[in-house]
């Protein structure tokens, strides 16, 4: 597949700034980021770049005192799979609990939970605050006996997550098929067989979970809150993330309209998570 590189330079330049642009353009197709000492380098299949309006998601930045500028050019032809698998991320280790690495690196045996993710151009290595967020919670958590859900599951590292901590069935769903097959390649590098992976939206929801976690976008999960709720058992646990502290009261709202009572909420960087109970 043929890719291409969109170069935003941010001024001021901070880590929530680039984390920000990095989710926003996520939305337009973007599957790949790399923060720059200017910025990001944002990466997505050629085909996928008519389709993007960078401008208009930039006129609506929600950080208006960062100036930005960028500018987009055609890469070489070669398979970035294996490239970013060739230059992937460090270790990353929460003390006494977990360290999560690629299969370059071998394994802490200082901490109870080993993860091997080769992120490919999938998201969900760890590394950002959602998603670090999320893995400490979850590996916190009892989940034994649990029919669980991960809903736009990216390297599926959160369902991992929940096997480890005892799910007897975990399902994990994503619109894209890049995630789909890395989710595959993850769940057998953990040694794991109660993992199914659906490619699809949230209309693949077929069945009744205890727990349900999307780690994806404000307005997707409003959007498909009432498909949620409806596969989720009374008494039953939603776990959101992948906003912004600012986005929580219409979350909230939204959720509470279906019947969900909040009981859990944390920070980090801006970066919010949210656990509701039916």
């Amino acid at each position: 597949m043929d890719y291409s590189v969109t170069h935003f330079t941010l001024s001021p330049m901070s880590d929530m700034a680039a984390d920000i642009l990095s989710a926003l353009l996520a939305e337009q197709g973007y599957d790949s980021f790399e923060q720059t000492e200017t910025g990001v380098d944002a990466y997505i299949p050629t085909e996928l770049l008519a389709q993007t309006d960078v401008d208009s998601l930039l006129a609506d930045f929600p950080l208006p005192d960062v100036k930005y500028s960028y500018q987009t050019e055609a890469m070489e032809n070669k398979d970035w799979n294996e490239e970013w698998e060739t230059n992937s991320f460090e270790p990353i280790v929460v003390p006494e609990l977990c360290c999560i690495h690629d299969t370059r690196h071998e394994a802490d045996s200082t901490v109870p939970y080993d993860i091997i993710i080769n992120p490919r151009m999938a998201f969900g290595s760890g590394t950002h605050e959602t998603t670090s967020q999320l893995v400490e919670l979850l590996l916190r958590s009892d989940f034994h006996g649990q029919n669980v859900l991960d809903m736009g599951c990216g390297t599926c590292i959160l369902g991992i997550c929940m096997s480890l901590r005892g799910a007897e069935r975990v399902v994990a769903i994503d619109i894209d098929e890049q995630s789909v097959d890395n989710s595959l390649l993850n769940c057998g590098l953990n040694h794991l067989n109660n993992i199914y992976v659906v490619h699809g939206d949230a209309s693949a929801i077929r069945e009744t979970f205890d727990t349900i976690i999307a780690n994806i976008h404000r307005n997707i999960i409003i959007n498909d809150l009432p498909t949620y709720v409806a596969h989720l058992r009374q008494g039953g646990t939603l776990i959101v993330s992948g906003f912004f502290t600012e986005d929580i009261p219409a979350i909230q709202a939204a959720a509470e309209a279906q019947g969900l009572i909040l009981v859990h909420q944390q920070e980090r960087n801006n970066w919010t998570v949210i656990v509701f109970r039916k």
